[in-house]
């Protein structure tokens, strides 16, 4: 068992009763976690289905007549990926268990009413709910190797992923408070996976891939405690922003607003499909881009963008255009970023956490 405990750096948002953030869900927790997994999973060469569709179901009599003589094999000859091997499926219990412990998370404001940020010339802009912010432990049960494996992308979710729902609208970006306590998984436990997961025929699927993302963080030390005012938009929720603008501030629209609107050429791609739109077939962006919050006596925000079906090259130089950060959010900073393409650089890139 390991009990970990989290900070939020962002707002977190797990869903509740009737859309309200009355408290921290498992579920939706697990829900981010298992869609991460799946992306290191693909991106290793392993397999993972998509379970909106119900695809993996252990078949008990094709586990006892496989052949195999690896686990790991048998339970793909039973039926079952490599992410539900570890997440569950129909006739398989997840080899984990999770629960929120000690939470004292509250809501970032009081009442329901979601945050309106509209950039200039945007007729609609985005609505961002309260989210809740704070510390609260996470409790992880089950074998060792299945807990190693959570410890693993926990560590990969506080350092460049995000926890809960609605990451493209800048939250849950989250720190770990206790890692020295915590019995640290195998260095070496990524590439020994891979080892396993690796498919005879490696296809690339519409389904996220961590070798198709691009990583990115931004650092800057403001002039003033209220440089976030400057930003466009941002005059007509002041009111609402200050109060916890020492915690953090919802800079994604402005960001998301230029590279979109400013700077996005046609010839990239199809921009509602990366972007994302509201509508009857509702799409999620694929970038994911935080809230900015003070670190380590900086401010930072953290993303990622994953770069399928676009002209990735061109896309990405857009994104880590460090002047169209300094422009849009008035200020001077640093951008950090890594971009892993194949097996060996995604390898590369999870080891160094």
């Amino acid at each position: 068992m390991a009990d970990i405990r989290i900070k939020t750096l962002t707002p977190l948002w797990t869903g509740g009763v009737d859309g309200k953030a009355d408290r921290l869900h498992e579920t939706g927790l697990l829900g981010s976690l298992r869609w991460w997994y799946e992306a290191i999973v693909r991106g290793l060469g392993g397999t993972a289905c998509d379970p909106s569709k119900g695809e993996c179901r252990f078949e008990r009599e094709k586990f006892d007549t496989s052949t195999a003589t690896d686990d790991h094999q048998r339970l793909r000859d039973a039926g079952l990926c490599d992410v539900c091997q570890l997440f569950g499926a129909t006739g398989w219990r997840r080899r984990f268990r999770i629960a929120v412990a000690r939470d004292q998370t509250v809501p970032l404001w009081q009442g329901d009413q979601p945050l309106n940020i509209r950039p200039p010339r945007r007729n609609r802009g985005w609505f961002l709910p309260p989210g809740r912010m704070g510390e609260f432990t996470l409790r992880l049960d089950g074998d060792g190797e299945s807990i190693a494996r959570m410890l693993a992308l926990l560590r990969f979710v506080e350092r460049w992923g995000s926890l809960g729902a609605t990451p493209q609208l800048g939250y849950g970006a989250v720190e770990i408070q206790n890692w020295d306590e915590i019995e640290k998984p195998p260095r070496e436990l990524w590439r020994e996976a891979a080892q396993r997961w690796t498919c005879s025929a490696q296809t690339r699927t519409t389904m996220p891939n961590l070798c198709d993302f691009g990583f990115f963080r931004y650092w800057f030390r403001p002039d003033s405690a209220a440089w976030w005012s400057r930003i466009g938009g941002f005059e007509r929720v002041a009111i609402q922003v200050r109060p916890f603008a020492t915690q953090t501030v919802p800079v994604a629209p402005a960001l998301k607003n230029a590279w979109r609107f400013q700077h996005w050429q046609r010839a990239w791609g199809n921009d509602q499909l990366f972007w994302g739109r509201v509508a009857a077939d509702r799409i999620r962006g694929k970038v994911t881009v935080s809230w900015a919050y003070p670190r380590n006596g900086k401010w930072e925000i953290c993303g990622s963008a994953w770069l399928a079906g676009v002209q990735a090259d061109s896309v990405w130089k857009m994104l880590i255009n460090v002047d169209i950060w300094n422009e849009t959010l008035g200020v001077r900073g640093t951008l950090e970023t890594v971009r892993p393409q194949t097996i060996d650089e995604l390898l590369t890139f999870l080891e160094r956490m």
